[in-house]
């Protein structure tokens, strides 16, 4: 009984998104309503008043962190989309690489893991959305794909989950990167296949296939080989760039001078936005300088002036500064930017605070222990699953591994399975259900514009990860 109880939050909050198409701000609602008459009705999972308290400002502070993002996020699109710079830089993105599909793989395989690697919490989803619209795409079409460049999430926020799990698990990162990138390649494989049909690009020929196993192959490679040399923490920044050079130097086309000149104009937010970036994640006086500048309440701080949300901010007042068309619509853009910014953090919101109640009230570990005394000597199936519940719930590599890394690799050690190998799956499992979660499917429907739309992208997202988690079954079993 205690069981279901546990698992009724999460049932109800998804199924009110799939089955009766309700937004992600009444499902988030939906399920922080469940989740806080469980703990006051059902004894087993009551809190009392101080620890009730310290959930709620855990889950407003996840929240703030992720709304702070997604202010700057719609800000930057609402800007960019009013001032014509997405379309110019599209138009020479298209010129630079002519082929759709060399256009596709670029986007979803490098720029997307440059930018989710530099700093995490979804800001590939804000560059990638908006570019793949002015592309050409449609809006659901563009938040499926810029959700699919989510598949390199270990390596995200200079891979802070995967630094984490070598932290609870003893194994080094080094070698937790190794076993996550060996791992990864099927279900890197399976967001290039998703894409390419996600975006009406499929045709089954040999060469498209062909293509699509050598940028899977180079990503792969290249984060291996950066983890190893440059370290986990810059491997995804380094591998993210040069796939996206290596795309543009295979499929180079001369620019006009005349494009040249309206895409310097158009790319100054980007380029402000990438320099500040590089700059204050990889050189340390910069940082330091930045991170003292830190508001801290209880046992939580926030850094304002490092943190991704304002640097995006940033990018889009500059864009608000050169792009004259956006000068023209500011009073407009501050206005709907501030509308779909509340509306998508108050979703964001209800899932974060039920998640953070669930788990102190001990429901999330229930589930997680019961599924794998269920599976006894099968334990190596079930890894899988309790790390991608972990990502559903959370939206984060790193806050499934600080729930259940401990747990599995505990687990694994009194059965006598490689702790190595269920740490990486549990870490890989994270990262490629984060992707599902409620929280990015708001993430990317607010940023290309389509609010409301969420229970259109878990139907198409959630079989990817759902089919990412049982392929990493069948390689967790293989291994151990």
């Amino acid at each position: 009984m205690n069981l279901l109880i546990a698992s009724m939050p999460i049932v109800c909050s998804t199924l009110a998104i799939l089955a009766f198409r309700h937004t992600a701000l009444r499902a988030g609602l939906q399920g922080l309503f469940f989740t806080v008459g469980i703990i006051l009705l059902w004894p087993p999972f009551s809190l009392n008043t101080t620890d009730f308290l310290q959930a709620v400002t855990a889950g407003l502070y996840n929240t703030l962190n992720v709304s702070y993002v997604l202010l700057g996020g719609v800000f930057l699109f609402q800007v960019l989309d009013r001032g014509g710079s997405l379309g110019t830089i599209a138009d020479s993105f298209a010129s630079t690489i002519t082929d759709p599909q060399h256009s596709l793989f670029a986007i979803v395989f490098g720029i997307s893991v440059f930018f989710e690697s530099v700093t995490g919490f979804g800001v590939g989803i804000v560059v990638v959305a908006p570019l793949l619209i002015a592309l050409g795409y449609q809006p659901v079409q563009a938040a499926v794909l810029a959700l699919l460049g989510q598949c390199a999430v270990p390596w995200g926020a200079l891979a802070v989950g995967t630094t984490l799990g070598s932290e609870l698990s003893g194994v080094t990162g080094h070698r937790l990167a190794e076993i996550s990138v060996f791992i990864s390649y099927p279900y890197l494989l399976l967001c290039g296949t998703v894409a390419l049909l996600a975006s009406g690009l499929w045709n089954g020929r040999i060469r498209q296939v062909l293509w699509l196993v050598f940028y899977v192959t180079l990503l792969s490679l290249l984060l291996w080989i950066c983890s190893l040399t440059l370290g986990i923490e810059l491997a995804g920044c380094v591998a993210g760039l040069l796939l996206t050079a290596v795309a543009v130097l295979i499929n180079r086309n001369r620019q006009q001078p005349h494009a040249l000149a309206q895409l310097a104009t158009a790319i100054i937010p980007f380029a402000i936005l990438m320099t500040a970036l590089i700059i204050t994640r990889f050189y340390q006086p910069a940082a330091d300088l930045l991170q003292r500048h830190a508001v801290t309440f209880g046992d939580y701080r926030i850094e304002p002036l490092y943190h991704p949300g304002f640097w995006l901010i940033v990018a889009a007042l500059s864009g608000i500064a050169f792009l004259t068309a956006s000068r023209s619509h500011w009073k407009t853009v501050i206005r709907e930017s501030t509308h779909q910014w509340l509306m998508a953090s108050l979703a964001v919101g209800g899932f974060l605070l039920f998640g953070q109640l669930m788990k102190d009230a001990g429901m999330t570990q229930l589930i997680a222990q019961a599924i794998a005394s269920a599976a006894g000597p099968y334990y190596a199936a079930v890894v899988p699953v309790i790390g991608g519940l972990g990502g559903f719930l959370t939206a984060s590599n790193a806050a499934s591994n600080a729930l259940f890394m401990t747990l599995q690799t505990s687990a694994a050690s009194q059965i006598g399975l490689p702790v190595d190998v269920t740490a990486a799956v549990q870490n890989t499992a994270g990262s490629n259900c984060s992707m599902a979660s409620p929280g990015r499917l708001v993430f990317a429907a607010s940023i290309a514009g389509t609010p409301g739309a969420e229970a259109d992208l878990l139907r198409r997202i959630m079989p990817v990860a759902m089919a990412g988690v049982l392929v990493l079954m069948l390689m967790s079993i293989l291994l151990m």
